[in-house]
């Protein structure tokens, strides 16, 4: 699958190296084109945008409201990995997930990935014991289709909160991470949800 990922950072490079080792046709999205970062071409905004079938947004979220809704997206799936920088020292009073979807009518807005690190994205062998990783799109077709990435990239329980509404939910533990980094001292941890069959 033809793929782009906007953001070259850490977050967006550890994304975009796990989807080229699973074989997927990656491309990065930058304000700065290059030949390439890591052997994957970085292109454009723009010409990222015509590239990829899927698009994974790894920008601040303040940087994705001003790049992405310009972009040509209609008709393509967005998988949402960020946060709004301000949620971490305010409180959240609007989420990233609802706003790309807002200014993105005609794309298909999913909301996962942003509660662990980037070292744990495409890893989460990495921690011993089982954790769970959370998903939310208005599209029930999208949700699937990703939940089905996210087992590629190794994730077994993988938690469908429903429709966008969620990541009002999923975005405000932004600013606990930061505190449990803070607190441990490194990235790997993460969330389990304990929950006993009914």
């Amino acid at each position: 699958m033809r793929i782009a990922v906007f953001g070259t950072g850490e977050v967006g490079s550890a994304v975009a190296g796990k989807l080229k080792s699973l074989g997927h046709d990656v491309v990065f999205g930058s304000r700065h084109p290059r030949p390439d970062q890591d052997g994957i071409p970085v292109l454009s905004h723009s010409e990222a945008a015509e590239h990829g079938e899927w698009l994974v947004n790894a920008l601040h979220g303040e940087d994705a409201m001003a790049i992405l809704p310009p972009l040509p997206l209609a008709g393509k799936l967005l998988i949402d990995v960020g946060n709004f920088q301000s949620v971490i020292t305010g409180p959240l009073t609007h989420t990233l997930g609802e706003s790309l979807q807002n200014a993105l009518p005609d794309t298909r807005v999913v909301k996962t990935l942003n509660f662990v690190s980037a070292q744990l994205m495409g890893a989460p062998e990495r921690l011993s014991a089982p954790h769970t990783m959370f998903i939310a799109a208005n599209d029930a077709g999208a949700r699937a289709a990703v939940i089905e990435l996210l087992q590629d990239f190794g994730w077994r329980d993988i938690l469908d909160l429903g429709d966008l509404t969620a990541c009002r939910a999923m975005e405000s533990l932004a600013s606990m991470w930061i505190r449990l980094y803070e607190t441990l001292g490194h990235v790997y941890f993460n969330i389990a949800i304990v929950r006993d069959p009914v």
